[in-house]
């Protein structure tokens, strides 16, 4: 039978002058080539168990699946398309008709010179402070607005030649050109700039005038006048991903691509050695996380040319008429209201059909007459967008809709963000905490230990959760970092009772007495020798204290004290509605959460199992 720390001293020995590691369980070094007997250390044998157990394995499966829901959210549930060919005649018309009247105001600035527009700003800011009013926002230095009322110009020249044939782009160039003149020209203080801002000024009334676009659907001659716009490829989702979205999005295709390609590593650059195999573990994981960092330093914001106009209202109202369009699977946004949809049912549930003029057939909504009165309820007729399924379809909000028509299905997904990074994150911090403060503890005992076990004692004579909630409501810290951190700085004094019990069990062993006679730092004993051997009970801890971790986050967020809307959590979507008419509210991010932290138990189960030191031997 291996325990624990009998292994991991074998790992240890280096530090002693160079003894060679052996294989666990045998008094054999471990060879650094192929082996005839291949013995299994006790990391080996811990995986073998996990593997064994059904349950953990899917645990792992499910919680896999549920992470990476969260992480690439933005590609299940969103109101942008993933690809559209489109021309935006919406976003030209209004770039075109409002690109004269911002150069009329560039050139009235500039006309009134340097020293007019500082003295503007000096009473604009005397106005903003006697108010008691921000004035960071509005006092600005003349490059400063020079350099905004350009960069509107450019902003909208860039989106009308983005659906322009080349040859019509002429006139554009010629803006530019201007445009670049005139303002360097001002930065200068030079008098020209007078005349040269209007130049720009009357290029942009011919622009207005000459570069209307081609209406094939007018009749007669004005279908024919104009010119005409070429489609323009984008993928409105991506315009919204994040480096950090990207690096974690990378991160997370290795983690679930592992049973894929490490079988093939361990082929191709290993041999299949066995003892090469298990160095490798290390420069594994590191390379898990560094290769996404190529990703992220690859990755560069897209042109959103399509900015001004939302995607599914321009294409419903035929201002962005699309030769090719491809949503996401679920084509609704976390904060997309839908009018007329408010607490509606699951679409597959009899109660929530609605008629074409907008009312319910069905249930206690169906419309129906006063009998005194006769009054008759004002139809909310749904409007079905492009990229939606139809108004009835069983898929059209599958979990139902909340107080504001959003749909259940996109705020749980994007939900899950919150929930899931608040219980690991907040379970870093307490094992930082926790680890940390309980190897000091059982390591060095004495006055040490006497005043972090008084420290730890104090910390835990307060209800946990009602110290967390009143921390919360008198910061008034809006967010989810301040809530993963709160939970940290409050719930790690169990990980440091098992750790000062691990060290206290551990500091008398032979390979802690070798250490420390060989004048090895107590740094690098507590964190390189003794931690590895102390982490078995620490790991069964972590997972259930991240699923801890998710059941206050989402308690507080039912309270009203979590995120703040529209971002949604599982714990603040069950807040919208305590009515049992709304049942689907209660039910569906209940279920999730609840089978989160089942989850998590189980996998704790199965680690705490596999981890036992009378684990035996394949």
């Amino acid at each position: 039978m291996t325990q624990p720390t009998q292994a991991a001293a074998d790992d240890s020995a280096a530090p002693t002058g160079g003894v060679p590691a052996r294989a666990a369980g045998t008094g054999v070094p471990a060879s650094d080539g192929p082996a005839s007997v291949y013995s299994k250390d006790y990391w080996d044998q811990v995986f073998e168990q996990v593997r064994r157990k059904p349950t953990a394995m899917l645990a792992i499966a499910m919680l896999v699946l549920l992470y990476a829901v969260a992480i690439y959210a933005p590609l299940l549930a969103n109101d942008r398309p993933w690809l559209m060919e489109a021309v935006d005649k919406g976003a030209y018309r209004s770039a075109r008709t409002s690109l004269r009247p911002i150069a009329l105001n560039l050139k009235g600035m500039i006309r009134d010179g340097q020293d007019a527009f500082l003295e503007r700003q000096a009473e604009l800011k005397a106005e903003r402070e006697a108010a008691g009013q921000d004035v960071a926002s509005v006092v600005r230095t003349w490059s400063e607005a020079l350099a905004s009322e350009a960069g509107a110009i450019s902003q909208r020249v860039d989106t009308m030649a983005s659906q322009m044939l080349p040859e019509d782009r002429a006139l554009l160039d010629e803006v530019r050109a201007a445009l670049e003149h005139a303002v360097a020209l001002a930065q200068a203080g030079d008098p020209g700039a007078v005349e040269a801002a209007g130049t720009l000024s009357d290029l942009t009334k011919r622009a207005r005038s000459e570069l209307v676009a081609r209406d094939p659907a007018a009749d007669g001659a004005a279908g024919t006048e104009g010119i005409e716009l070429q489609p323009v490829s984008s993928r409105p989702v991506l315009e919204t991903i994040t480096r950090a979205e990207v690096y974690f999005m990378g991160l997370w295709l290795l983690l679930m691509t592992w049973i894929l390609w490490n079988p093939a590593v361990n082929a191709v650059l290993l041999g299949r050695d066995r003892a090469r195999m298990r160095r490798a573990r290390r420069p594994k994981f590191l390379a898990c996380l560094l290769l996404p960092l190529i990703a992220v330093l690859a990755w560069e914001p897209r042109d959103a040319s399509f900015e001004t106009a939302p995607y599914k209202a321009g294409l419903t109202a035929g201002d962005i008429e699309a030769t090719r369009v491809v949503f996401v699977p679920f084509a609704f946004g976390f904060a997309e209201q839908n009018d007329g949809e408010y607490f509606r049912p699951p679409t597959w549930h009899r109660y929530a059909e609605i008629s074409e003029e907008g009312y319910y057939v069905t249930g206690p909504r169906a419309e129906a007459l006063d009998d005194l009165e006769g009054f008759r309820p004002p139809a909310n007729p749904v409007q079905v967008r492009t990229g939606e399924p139809e108004r009835n379809e069983v898929m059209r909000h599958a979990l139902g809709t909340d107080s504001l028509g959003r749909d259940l299905v996109a705020r749980m997904i994007w939900g899950a963000r919150v929930s899931l990074s608040v219980g690991l994150v907040s379970t870093l911090f307490l094992l930082l905490i926790g680890t940390v403060l309980g190897a000091l503890a059982g390591y060095y005992g004495g006055w040490v230990d006497i005043v972090i076990s008084r420290v730890i004692e104090v910390v835990q004579c307060f209800p946990v959760f009602f110290l967390i909630l009143i921390v919360v409501a008198l910061t008034e810290q809006s967010g989810v970092l301040p809530i993963m951190v709160i939970i940290g700085l409050f719930r790690w004094p169990g990980v440091a009772r098992l750790v000062r019990g691990e060290f206290i069990r551990l500091r008398g062993q032979d390979f802690v007495l070798a250490s420390r006679g060989l004048g090895v730092p107590d740094s690098r004993t507590i964190f390189r020798h003794v931690l590895p051997n102390a982490m078995g009970p620490v790991l069964v801890a972590a997972t259930f204290a991240v699923a801890a971790g998710i059941l206050t986050e989402s308690a507080l967020s039912f309270l009203g004290f979590g995120v703040q809307a529209p971002i949604p959590s599982w714990g603040s979507l069950i807040q919208e509605s305590r009515s049992a008419e709304h049942w689907w509210i209660q039910v569906f991010p209940g279920l999730l959460i609840f089978l989160t932290v089942v989850l998590y138990n189980l996998l704790g189960e199965g680690v705490r199992d596999a981890l036992d030191p009378r684990i035996k031997k394949a």
